[in-house]
């Protein structure tokens, strides 16, 4: 209500709204806080602090609920409601803020947990890198990108297929490991003309992984990269 929260915040804060009615009524209750606020300046509040302006409660937090009680009524539509209204601002005020306190808490330790225990940055991608072609002609053209990951390697290919090609065809990309090991990474449908990309990983980790091959479906080598 007071425009505090990030718009991702904001989004999740509606989409429980949506699914938790007790919420929804405890936002009703205090919909009209902001509005309550706005008619206090600062020197009314320096006022209400003062404790030797209190309703002879002894401490400064009376003035502060005795207006805030008294503004909060004139906001009612009918007496009924404002005596209710009355009895359970402070109630209402007090258990949203200690809400507001408890979520930063709970926000400052995610915070300071997630800092500490953080997962280290991921490696940085490989340069792009040209397949070479096999063929003496190639309707395709093919760029690879190595990283390397926890379980192996990841493979980011652009392919381009000639706009001179007659008809759609299916390609494949296959890694290559130890002792003539493969594994197959994907295939697609290139229309001629279009360019396509594609991430894949392959459990050939640096050091194994030796080969990758783009090659037609009938599985003729098109192009090919040796990894040093």
């Amino acid at each position: 209500m007071l425009g505090a929260l990030s718009p991702a915040e904001r989004a999740a804060y509606e989409s429980h709204l949506a699914t938790c009615s007790f919420c929804r009524e405890a936002v009703a209750d205090i919909s009209a806080l902001p509005d309550v606020l706005s008619r206090l300046d600062a020197k009314e509040f320096a006022k209400l602090l003062d404790p030797t302006l209190t309703s002879g409660e002894g401490h400064p937090g009376a003035s502060l609920r005795d207006w805030a009680t008294s503004e909060w009524a004139t906001l009612a539509p009918d007496a009924k409601r404002r005596k209710k209204k009355r009895k359970a601002f402070s109630v209402r005020v007090m258990s949203t803020a200690a809400a507001a306190v408890l979520v930063a808490l709970i926000g400052v330790g995610l915070f300071a947990w997630t800092s500490d225990n953080a997962a280290p940055a991921a490696p940085p991608a490989g340069p792009a890198i040209a397949m070479t072609s096999i063929q003496k002609s190639s309707p395709v053209t093919a760029s690879v990108r190595l990283t390397s990951t926890a379980g192996g390697t990841k493979v980011d290919l652009v392919c381009s297929y000639s706009s001179a090609a007659s008809r759609p065809y299916t390609f494949r990309l296959v890694a290559y490991g130890p002792d003539e090991q493969s594994e197959q990474l994907g295939s697609w449908q290139a229309a001629p003309g279009a360019e396509f990309t594609m991430p894949a990983v392959t459990h050939f980790g640096p050091g194994s992984l030796s080969r990758l091959e783009l090659v037609q479906f009938d599985g003729k080598a098109l192009l090919a990269y040796d990894v040093p």
